[in-house]
């Protein structure tokens, strides 16, 4: 019987072509839930377009890293049909879609603070090969490992062998299979998969970067999607025996607007001056208990885990001090707001701290980073090294991106950003407050 999928149209990338198998898995609960938990979480109280979901992100995602995988059998020196068969190729195209569509089913809504209200990992259901001997809280990686073992355990609609290979592919802890280092006499190809899905050209970041830019109504996420796919391919790493991912010389540029497109979303966006504070709000309502929303580590309850389930139960509390706050859409007071951690700002931020908390002031506090390079100069090549493929008089050069990036140096690269905020009513008194000390 043929294989009959779907097509679905998307904003973003236009059609795209889902297998049978996909579509079942889509179909599943525990996928439909992402419905239900929006991209941004409160950056819509500031970007009212963007109401776009992990659904839609997830669905992108996978259709990207088709693309990407599709991409390295092309035209590459050598190719990889010369390490593997032709039915291995197509299991790892299907590896690395279904960990792209997948990769999400575990998020909260509205924010990582929503992982207050997940249960200790000892109570989560998940596979031996997973299980750890310290107890912790659970974060949403685990309920997406859990539940991406049920969906073969419970529902068999992915083999052991699949989930396991997805589990790996997605955390940094698990190693991969026999299959997917294929054969032993070849370079390693899970490294190079590994990249494609939590790496820094990964096509996570490729489709929420444009969705999430198209949706905010900015442009500050655009980049040239279709030029940075065809400029990638791979390295033979013979010191490590792997395969590693590399960009054509020439799309050095492309990379560099790749990732100034994460810089300007992350600061104008992502860590926008009114948002730091509603994540406060959310983890002051979670703990003083405010809301009643119970996650007791079983997935049926974990569906339950909605944005409309939370801002039902704000609205429940919206008489209380965090919860109404959050319900009735009322931001705090960004009294000063200091990117990359200038140190005369931050002595500043410090001293009004003082002034405020001394004059009974209440302060938030928002300290938000991302690491949006690893890359740098001068290191040794490994596992995560991004590769330039360069022709010179007709010779083959490989070195590592950060020899040929002007924006790269011999510190990663991070966007720091720390913001000082007061409750509404309290802004005049605060302003007042600091007129008056002399020390400022």
């Amino acid at each position: 019987m043929k294989n009959k999928g779907s097509i679905i149209r998307c904003p973003i990338h236009g059609s795209i072509s889902l297998d049978r198998h996909e579509l079942a898995l889509i179909n599943t609960p525990f996928f439909q839930r992402l419905r239900h938990v929006s991209q941004l979480g409160f950056s819509s109280y500031v970007f009212p377009g963007a109401v776009h979901t992990r659904f839609s992100h997830s669905l992108g995602a996978m259709h990207l890293a088709g693309l990407v995988f599709d991409q390295l059998l092309k035209g590459q020196t050598p190719p990889l049909k010369e390490y593997y068969q032709a039915d291995q190729l197509k299991y790892f195209r299907k590896i690395i879609r279904l960990s792209a569509l997948l990769h999400d089913l575990g998020h909260p809504p509205f924010s990582h603070a929503a992982e207050a209200l997940l249960p200790d990992l000892s109570s989560v259901d998940q596979p031996d090969y997973l299980r750890e001997q310290i107890p912790r809280k659970s974060v949403h990686e685990d309920f997406s490992f859990a539940i991406i073992y049920a969906l073969a355990r419970d529902e068999a609609l992915l083999t052991f062998d699949e989930a396991y290979d997805i589990i790996s592919i997605l955390s940094k802890e698990i190693p991969p299979s026999d299959r997917m280092n294929a054969r032993t006499d070849s370079p390693m190809i899970f490294p190079l998969l590994s990249q494609l899905i939590s790496g820094e050209i990964d096509v996570d970041r490729m489709d929420y970067l444009l969705r999430d830019s198209y949706f905010a109504g900015v442009p500050y996420g655009q980049f040239d999607l279709d030029r940075l796919i065809s400029s990638l391919t791979f390295c033979i790493e013979s010191s490590l025996n792997q395969f590693l991912l590399a960009i054509d010389g020439e799309a050095v540029p492309t990379y560099e607007n790749f990732l100034l497109a994460r810089v300007h979303m992350f600061s104008q966006i992502y860590f926008h001056k009114s948002l730091g504070a509603y994540i406060h709000y959310l983890r002051k309502a979670i703990q003083e208990n405010e809301i009643n929303f119970e996650i007791d580590g079983s997935l049926d309850n974990f569906l339950n885990l909605t944005e409309s389930g939370l801002l039902e139960e704000f609205r429940k509390a919206k008489s209380c001090k965090w919860s109404g706050r959050i319900f009735n859409r009322i931001p705090a007071k960004n009294l000063i707001r200091i990117i990359n951690n200038e140190e005369n700002k931050i002595s500043l931020l410090k001293k009004i701290n003082r002034i405020l908390t001394n004059n009974s002031i209440y302060t938030i506090m928002s300290n938000s980073s991302n690491q949006y390079s690893s890359q740098v100069k001068n290191q040794k090549i490994n596992k995560n090294t991004i590769l330039v493929v360069e022709e010179e008089f007709g010779q083959r050069k490989v070195v590592p991106i950060a020899d040929r990036s002007t924006l790269l140096d011999k510190r990663e690269k991070k966007i720091e950003i720390v913001q000082l905020y007061v409750l509404r009513e309290d802004y005049n008194k605060a302003i007042q407050a600091i007129n008056d000390n002399d020390s400022l």
